[in-house]
């Protein structure tokens, strides 16, 4: 009987786990859209990139392949 106690105890955490990845997950989703307007309005300071500053390369995010033969990527 208490593997069955232990089980439905599990069962209990894994859904409320769940709920909770489902509610992280949306609040996420509401941050992102959140931000992609705010890129938008010229009105909110930091938003856009400073045009003059060059965009840093991040390894493993599309590359142009310009820049990958000169530097000998793959």
């Amino acid at each position: 009987m208490e593997h069955e106690r232990q089980a439905r105890d599990l069962e209990h955490e894994a859904d409320r786990m769940e709920e909770e990845s489902e509610r992280v997950g949306d609040e996420i989703e509401a941050t992102k859209r959140d931000w992609e307007q705010k890129e938008q309005d010229p009105g909110v300071p930091g938003a856009q990139p400073d045009p003059a500053e060059e965009e840093e390369s991040v390894p493993g995010v599309q590359a142009d392949e310009e820049t990958l033969s000169e530097e000998g990527g793959p």
